[in-house]
């Protein structure tokens, strides 16, 4: 109860400001009305893809503000107090960084809504397909947490935000030809958990092997057990916790 009464005080805080609130709005639509001309233009409205990609661009773009929501509690100064606390200093950090990737989750209806409104095909939507959904979340959040985490390490949180939302989106195969995405993705799903789901939303392949994913989520929980902590108290001697 106490972790979840800390989410939903980060959550409201995550929501108020601004930058985060549209930033998954914005990144959603203009994806999407980039595929959508792309596909208009080719005689491709059909192809249900455009919404998922976009959906899938704009939970990640959410994603990628855990780094900026830690320059944020920074620069109010109360980042030191987050991470120095009685309660499990993870629990915390996680409570910190978990809205980032719960609000991202707002991409996929947002999409879908967009799909309807444009005429584009949106496919088969089952209890299935929401469940791969949720299997990405949970590798977003897992790797959201863990890179995030490192974050703490330095000031300029916010300048790096950005470098690590396309190029973790190109290794998953989320974008590019099929010839060349999905011999990729067979290679990246062992060390990006992202990669599996993705790979069953976009090219509705849930034949391969889900033991990868399995694998790849357990090897980066792992490293958030092993890692975070020691992270955190690199950052306490750095002194990186507070502005500078």
């Amino acid at each position: 109860m106490r972790f979840l009464r800390l989410f939903w005080f980060q959550f409201k805080l995550y929501i108020s400001n601004q930058y985060f609130f549209w930033l998954t709005i914005t990144s959603t639509f203009s994806i999407f009305i980039l595929q959508y001309t792309i596909a208009y233009a080719n005689h491709g409205l059909n192809d249900p893809m455009v919404w998922i990609r976009s959906a899938i661009f704009g939970l990640w773009a959410s994603c990628t503000t855990a780094a900026g929501s830690i320059g944020y509690q920074r620069f109010q100064g109360t980042l030191p107090y987050i991470v120095n606390t009685r309660y499990d200093e993870r629990g915390s950090l996680i409570a910190l960084l978990l809205p980032a990737s719960s609000y991202g989750l707002l991409a996929f209806p947002l999409s879908f809504i967009l799909a309807k409104i444009f005429s584009v095909s949106v496919g088969y939507v089952d209890l299935k397909f929401i469940g791969i959904i949720i299997l990405l979340w949970i590798a977003a959040v897992t790797m959201d947490i863990l890179i995030a985490a490192f974050f703490t390490l330095t000031p300029n949180a916010l300048v790096y935000e950005a470098l690590i939302n396309i190029p973790i989106l190109l290794l998953t195969g989320s974008f590019g030809n099929k010839s060349i995405s999905l011999p990729l993705m067979n290679i990246s799903q062992y060390f990006i958990p992202m990669t599996w789901p993705i790979k069953a939303l976009i090219y509705t392949d849930t034949s391969s092997n889900i033991l990868a994913y399995i694998c790849s989520l357990i090897i980066w929980i792992i490293l958030i057990i092993v890692i975070v902590k020691k992270i955190n108290d690199l950052a306490r001697k750095k002194g990186t916790l507070k502005i500078i």
